[in-house]
């Protein structure tokens, strides 16, 4: 499905990808995990079309992406990167249907079936009691649903987050994951997304890519990768690392020094 081979890439003059080589599959749900600066969300933005790299390529289905018209390749891929102003002054329907703005025409009148699939993802995710509230009106945990209902509806194979549990708490983060989980497995979609905490990334990732200065440490099965020696060396950190008993799924536990 997504192919990138030999990806350098950076901001003005500072390199932050080092040749990047990576293969996602089809259908799959992947982790990028890795320190602050690690390049995480930098590989997102060139995955994305955001960010043009220095050097090397990205491929969905065999096809460059920069050989799509920016509308097709809005149809192909979808990415919902860290920030998103959720402070304007707008009703969740409207927002919602902005994600619907590559197959609308010059005038972006929304048609009968761009209300259809919003109606689908509004069911899907469970926000018709709030479809008339504002945007700004909403909690953190309800913005982030309304950010992944506007990427739904664009109704993408391959769907990029970057760091979509960022300032939720415990509870919500395990609920957003878990419908982008859902979504993977129910709508065969694509998923790729950028990770800090490694126990979310373990229950939920089938594989993961550990990064380290720009380049790809280790890449594999998620618990092949989140074992103690490449944990330790990333993280610069002690840790323990077991088998949840419940889900059979790794966890890492730091190890504090007193």
């Amino acid at each position: 499905m997504i192919r990138i081979e030999n990806v350098s890439a950076g901001y003005l003059k500072k390199q932050i990808l080092k040749n990047i080589n990576l293969n996602i599959e089809k259908n799959s749900f992947f982790g990028i995990i890795g320190k602050n600066g690690s390049g995480k969300s930098t590989l997102l933005k060139v995955i994305a079309r955001v960010l043009r790299p220095y050097s090397g390529n990205v491929f969905i289905n065999l096809q460059n992406i920069d050989s799509f018209l920016r509308k097709d390749f809005a149809q192909q891929l979808s990415f919902l990167p860290q920030y998103v102003d959720t402070s304007l002054n707008l009703p969740v329907k409207d927002f919602i249907m902005f994600g619907r703005y590559p197959y609308m025409k010059v005038f972006k009148i929304p048609t009968q079936k761009d209300y259809a699939v919003v109606n689908k993802v509004v069911d899907f995710l469970k926000l018709s009691h709030f479809l008339n509230r504002e945007v700004n009106e909403l909690s953190s945990g309800e913005k982030q649903l309304v950010l992944i209902a506007q990427v739904l509806v664009q109704e993408t194979d391959v769907i990029l987050f970057d760091e979509p549990t960022s300032y939720l708490d415990i509870g919500k983060q395990n609920a957003v994951l878990g419908v982008l989980r859902e979504v993977n497995i129910k709508f065969n979609k694509t998923i790729i997304l950028s990770l800090h905490d490694l126990n979310a990334a373990s229950e939920f990732c089938d594989k993961v890519a550990l990064m380290e200065n720009g380049k790809v440490y280790k890449y594999g099965k998620t618990k092949e990768v989140l074992n103690v020696q490449n944990i330790e060396k990333i993280y610069d950190v002690k840790v323990i690392v077991g088998e949840n008993p419940i889900s059979k799924k790794t966890f890492v536990l730091p190890i504090t020094n007193k």
